[in-house]
């Protein structure tokens, strides 16, 4: 974010206190309940959502030298990403294509090979197979026909990007219109990755995002860990396309007032969330970062898997830089698993009761209603496309 985009926000900020006001949507909205639990929308998620569109996989710092690669399965089809010699980044499915393997696990890095621990069937970084092993027991195939199965992979401003689906040609090529820019002027590619937590938790993977999408509840509910960094009741919404960013303004904002425009920075005196859609939050804090990825569990609409990553400004090297990052680990666990994720656990008890019908979404929630219609626009786009296709 440049200095002149920040100016512009503390002054929107500054209004919207002046007024004693928050970002307001419209009108109410109400979200069905059945969205959090019912099986054919999560398998419309799955399809129309997380098959139709790239995935944040993470920040460059993960695969940061040649050779070095990285896993994931949370989206449900196995994934290993790898840098090659030359700097570009592959992406395959993680199976081999002999009996269907796991080739490798976890992160790390690989010299010019990827072999599988079952047969040794060996692949280069490119994914080609290598050889055919044993010699003479495959005749009539040729190993250009069991290569691994690539899928689209893209990298840009230190975010990786993978399409989980094969043969979407350019579909990981994702735009962010106007964050774009802004994701250029926080130089992710220079962050380091400190350390990486993965929550399994029992409710749906919405009602996981929306703990972040508005701050009202700080009040009530983050009494013991946030409440007094934060102004309460007032947040700045803007929407971009399908992402979003939110400005929760921490009350060290208050002491810009005296200070002249050119000397205002947003950035350490506020909490700004990022939406990546379609199930990505980016939290920029002061001097680090978090990024929750959360994915459904597979044919569970009720349960979900949350990921939390905290990236710092440089490799953590001192004792003293260990334990300030490890505080901040800390106190995110607590204020989100601890306090947010246990009333989600409740709301989700909630939804399945049959006490409503619908949430209510207020007009100060505009973040969960934009969350919530690009959402229900893109399982519509999937579907009109699909009925296209078929005539």
């Amino acid at each position: 974010m440049d200095h002149p985009t920040q100016v512009l926000l503390v002054r929107k900020i500054f209004s919207l206190l002046d007024q004693g006001s928050t970002s307001l949507a419209d009108a109410p909205f109400l979200n069905p309940v059945s969205v959090y639990h019912c099986a054919h929308q999560l398998a419309l998620e799955q399809a129309g959502l997380f098959g139709a569109y790239p995935l944040l996989m993470g920040l460059s710092a993960c695969l940061d030298h040649p050779g070095a690669y990285l896993t994931d399965d949370l989206s449900g089809v196995p994934i290993v990403i790898i840098r090659a010699a030359d700097g570009t980044l592959n992406a395959f499915i993680n199976v081999c294509r002999h009996r269907g393997a796991r080739l490798v696990e976890g992160q790390g890095t690989l010299k010019n090979a990827l072999t599988c621990p079952y047969h040794g069937w060996m692949y280069n970084l490119q994914g080609q197979l290598v050889q055919l092993m044993p010699a003479g027991s495959f005749s009539g195939l040729t190993c250009a026909e069991r290569n691994l199965r690539s899928l689209p992979v893209f990298e840009r401003h230190g975010l990786i990007w993978v399409a989980r689906e094969p043969g979407q040609a350019g579909s990981a090529q994702r735009p962010l219109t106007t964050l774009d820019t802004e994701m250029a002027h926080l130089r992710l590619e220079n962050f380091s990755l400190y350390e990486t937590r993965l929550l399994e938790k029992p409710f749906n993977w919405k009602n996981a995002l929306e703990t972040f999408f508005e701050n009202w509840h700080f009040p009530f509910l983050h009494q013991k860990t946030v409440a007094s960094i934060f102004l309460p009741a007032v947040s700045h919404f803007e929407a971009f396309g399908n992402d979003a960013r939110l400005i929760m303004p921490r009350r060290s904002i208050l002491t810009l007032r005296d200070q002249p425009p050119e000397q205002w920075n947003l950035l350490k005196h506020s909490l700004v969330i990022y939406f990546l859609f379609p199930n990505t939050l980016l939290l920029w804090q002061r001097d680090h970062l978090e990024i929750w990825r959360v994915f459904p569990k597979p044919q569970t609409p009720g349960a979900c898997l949350a990921q939390v990553a905290l990236y710092t400004p440089h490799a953590a090297t001192t004792e003293r830089e260990r334990d300030l990052w490890d505080k901040n680990m800390k106190l995110l666990l607590e204020t989100v698993d601890g306090e947010d994720f246990e009333v989600s656990t409740k709301i989700q008890q909630g939804i399945a009761s049959g006490a409503q019908t619908h949430l209510t979404f207020g007009r100060n929630e505009p973040a969960l209603q934009h969350f919530h219609r690009v959402i229900q626009q893109a399982l519509t786009d999937q579907r009109m496309g699909l009925s296209e296709s078929v005539r």
